[in-house]
């Protein structure tokens, strides 16, 4: 298609709607005006695209979605808009178009009131501040609107057209609603089909089959002025959705609850449930069709409704009551039917429904139905007996009860929320020490990344544990058991034999399983928390005879268990005893198959009493009154050890003494093994300095220790020569002989000492030895200087 041929599109966009039949006398203005600059300016093939009623912020518009498909089919060359606001206020998406794609595609753009024209690049520099500028228009007047609505909406009056269905709003009132009582009993009917236990499919179901009609066909039908969706499939076909919405509703309650959805970003459409904070609500504001009771023990049946079972097997009254103590979820019904058609007891049973899930696997859990109900029967014939007896009694109980749990669930929540702020804290110092290593060049990128996830999402939840632990601290504190209403419904079920579907539900609120104990046996034990509704779980007091039954039985049961045990311990042990003689005699006869097999039994029975030591000895550790007394132990015996060591060295040394005396004296066998014992100590010296070496070598911070030890060794050597000599001196000076001897002895030593080593420098020295040869001429340098400054003393 040819360039000239192309059409020229006018885009006109109002978002206020105007009287006038079709469009608003703004787009008529505006197609006149962009038809009255097109001809002036020579431009042809005119198409028009109008949004009428469309906000700038949404580029989601009919017309505008039909201007960019001829684009993309070439068919466009030029777009022509009033001014950059008409079309659009969304300064990145607006921008997105001019700039990207209209030059992609050889569009030419022109805002008129703006002088913006893509055929002259030059005059457009300031367009992306007018695109600014249009956006931040928006965003006030979205601003402004959203505070007027919320002010009317703190002062209880309703911006929402949509009335909720049973009630009616009368022309002249229109914040105030009014019981339509046709709706209203229909209302009333679903409240009470959920009060029988019925979910909300099952209700639409009901509803569906008795053609009751759906509240948008009722509200057209009746009310039309209050009809907002006239679009449905079938006006009598009621579905699950429109029936918990109806249940949730607090509306029923005569109250009003204003604020139900908010929009986070004035640019989209896009609304979400706002959060119970959110909220504005005004109570008894008009008049109720629900009591609170009936509200309330919908909101608790529908809480634990089951999910709907895909096969034809009915559901049990007790599914979604039944609880997991270790996992929390629900316990799945279990109703088995087995092949050879006989009934058991065991057929219907709970178990924990996450058992055997590979994602998240759980301990069965398992319980028999007909377990459950026996044991919720006689603790709701109980716990009402207890109460009809003595009422005044039974509320000193309870308070004393609720008042104990608030205290240990505070403590806990208050344990877990320290412990979780410590846990913040760590993580704010590692993602500070993470950031510096990484702008240091010490992390590589892909790591820094993986690590700040890992501590980001750990601090994501640990917020939101905080934010919980929180709020059920504020909980705790101010929530009270509903003790009257308990006593009502007590008194309302006085004498029973017989728990009835609709008595469990007003009275059973869970039943939480823990896992059962003692195995397949006689001896298992499980236990059930039953907690009931407004008092939650409560624990009947038990009289001394039932204390001194219960605690007999159970030492009845413990001593029953221990002798079963024993006779079977005893049984397996002669068993084995005796398997274990005949094998050993075929080993002694010779039988190569016995001979392994024995010695498999010796070397498994060496590893059950090592097994068995090391198990008695972390138990005897975990005491720690036994711990400090093998500390005790073992610092004595370190103590001995050490004097032992020093008792062996004392004795050496007084040893090699009487040798080197022996020696001096011209005994040659004790030169001989002098000679010996310092050969051998060379040797071993030698070899340690070899090994150091080679260590120091390769290990530079051991080498470094080394210098370091060696430096210390001789700086404390020197000074304790140099206060022995020093001491020697002294004694010598006073007049005594034996110090003058050992002085002048020194002094001789002392001579030939430097002679020797000095004439072993000089030889090193001349045989080409670099260390030594440095060594020489700088003790050869430190002489002259000697013998100079010398001189010059003698001379002065």
């Amino acid at each position: 298609m040819a360039k000239d041929n192309r059409i020229t599109a006018l885009y006109e966009r109002l978002s206020r709607d105007d009287e006038m039949q079709g469009e608003s006398n703004s787009i008529t203005n505006q197609k006149k005006y962009l038809e009255d600059y097109a001809v002036q300016h020579g431009f042809g093939n005119i198409q028009h695209f109008s949004d009428d009623g469309y906000s700038g912020t949404n580029f989601n518009r009919p017309a505008f979605n039909s201007l960019l498909t001829e684009i993309e089919a070439g068919r466009v060359g030029t777009v022509i808009v009033k001014d950059m606001s008409r079309f659009g206020r969304n300064y990145l998406q607006v921008g997105f178009y001019t700039e990207m794609m209209f030059p992609k595609k050889n569009v030419r753009f022109i805002a008129v009131n703006n002088g913006v024209d893509s055929a002259n690049p030059a005059d457009n520099d300031f367009t992306p501040f007018l695109n600014i500028m249009n956006e931040w228009y928006a965003k006030d007047t979205s601003k402004k609107i959203k505070a007027v609505f919320k002010a009317k909406m703190r002062d209880g009056k309703r911006v929402s057209g949509a009335v909720p269905y049973g009630y009616y709003r009368k022309p002249e009132d229109k914040q105030t609603l009014y019981v339509d009582e046709a709706s209203a009993s229909v209302v009333r009917r679903i409240f009470q089909l959920a009060c029988d236990g019925m979910g909300a499919t099952a209700i639409a179901d009901t509803l569906s089959e008795d053609k009751i009609l759906i509240p948008s066909a009722y509200a057209r039908q009746n009310h039309p002025e209050d009809c907002q969706c006239t679009n449905y499939h079938d006006p009598y076909t009621w579905n699950a959705t429109t029936v918990g919405y109806i249940l949730n509703r607090r509306e029923y309650l005569g109250h009003t609850v204003l604020g139900k959805t908010t929009r986070d970003n004035f640019k989209t459409k896009r609304k979400r449930i706002a959060n119970e904070d959110e909220l504005l609500v005004f109570y008894n504001t008009h008049e109720a069709i629900i009591d609170q009771e009936t509200y309330d023990k919908v909101q608790r049946m529908r809480k634990r409704v089951s999910p709907r079972r895909n096969s034809e097997k009915p559901a049990h009254r007790l599914s979604g009551l039944l609880y997991c103590a270790d996992c929390r979820s629900r316990l799945a019904y279990i109703n088995s039917k087995p092949k050879d058609g006989k009934i058991y007891d065991s057929n219907q049973a709970f178990r924990c429904s996450r058992y055997h899930n590979k994602y998240h696997s759980c301990t069965g859990h398992y319980i028999k139905a007909s377990t459950i109900e026996m044991l919720i029967y006689q603790a709701t014939k109980r716990v009402s007996q207890y109460v009809l007896k003595d009422e005044k009694e039974f509320v000193e109980q309870l308070k004393a009860q609720y008042e104990l749990q608030c205290e240990k669930d505070n403590t806990d929540d208050k344990k877990e929320l320290l412990e979780a702020k410590r846990r913040m804290m760590d993580l704010d110092d590692l993602i500070k020490g993470l950031y510096e290593n990484f702008t240091l060049g010490r992390l590589p990128e892909r790591q820094f990344n993986r690590l700040m996830t890992e501590y980001d999402t750990e601090q994501s939840n640990l917020e939101q544990r905080m934010s919980e632990l929180e709020t059920a601290t504020e909980r705790i504190s101010t929530k009270a058991v509903q003790i009257d209403k308990f006593v009502r419904l007590v008194k309302k079920y006085r004498d029973f034999e017989e728990l009835t579907t609709p008595m469990l539900n007003d009275f059973i609120e869970k039943v939480v399983i823990h896992e059962a104990e003692g195995g397949r046996t006689k001896d298992r034990t499980q236990q059930v928390d039953i907690y009931f509704n407004f008092i939650g779980n409560f624990v009947l007091p038990l009289s001394e005879d039932e204390v001194e039954a219960l605690q007999s039985e159970e030492a009845r049961r413990a001593e029953e268990i221990a002798e079963r045990k024993r006779k079977s311990s005893k049984k397996s042990t002669q068993k084995r005893n005796q398997k274990r003689a005949e094998i050993k005699a075929k080993a002694e006869a010779g039988d190569p198959e016995a001979m392994a097999e024995y010695k498999a039994i010796l070397e498994k029975g060496r590893q059950n009493n090592r097994k068995r030591s090391e198990k008695m000895r972390e138990l005897r550790m975990s005491d720690p009154e036994y711990r400090a007394k093998m500390e005790e132990k073992e610092r004595l015996a370190l103590e001995r050890e050490k004097k032992r060591q020093e008792r062996a060295t004392k004795k050496k040394k007084i040893a090699l003494a009487e040798l080197k005396e022996q020696a001096e004296k011209g005994n040659q066998e004790a030169v001989r093994e002098l000679e010996e014992r310092r050969a051998i100590a060379r040797e071993r010296s030698r070899k340690s300095a070899e090994k150091r070496k080679q260590r120091a070598e390769n290990d530079p911070e051991y080498a470094k220790y080394l210098e370091e030890r060696n430096a210390e060794y001789n700086r404390r050597h020197t000074a304790r020569r140099k206060e022995q000599m020093e001491a020697l001196r002294a004694r010598a000076e006073a007049g005594d002989q034996e110090a003058q001897s050992q002085l002048a002895e020194r002094k001789q030593y002392q001579v030939r000492a430097t002679v020797k080593s000095y004439r072993k420098m000089r030889d090193d020295a001349l045989s080409g030895d670099p260390i030594a040869k440095v060594r020489y001429e700088k003790t050869l340098a430190m002489r002259r200087e000697a013998y100079h400054a010398k001189k010059s003393e003698q001379t002065a």
